[in-house]
């Protein structure tokens, strides 16, 4: 698994350096009805369109992990008073010998 990660990430920087190599022409971004305009390398936008995507991602996640977590707490309280009552019930086992 290690070696497979390895290879992955060899790969990744890979493709991200021919990316910004074949990129590098300037481009002018603005944000039309604000007034600020940048002129930056075009890689850079990809790069960062590609990790504002990973954030969002992670963070919608995160959030989701949160939402399961607490519903797996709830769960785990509700079997536990379940399994409570369940042994209440339960008449104590006789030790008479037949």
């Amino acid at each position: 698994m290690r070696i497979f990660t390895f290879a992955a990430f060899i790969l990744f920087t890979a493709f991200c350096v021919i990316v910004a190599v074949a990129n590098r022409t300037i481009v002018s971004f603005s944000l039309d009805p604000l007034p600020f305009a940048w002129d930056m390398p075009l890689y850079i936008l990809l790069f960062a369109g590609i990790f504002i995507g990973f954030g969002a991602g992670a963070l919608v996640m995160m959030a989701k992990s949160v939402k399961h977590a607490h519903h797996n707490r709830q769960q785990s309280k509700k079997i536990t008073a379940l399994e409570q009552q369940v042994t209440d019930l339960t008449p104590p086992e006789s030790d008479k010998a037949s």
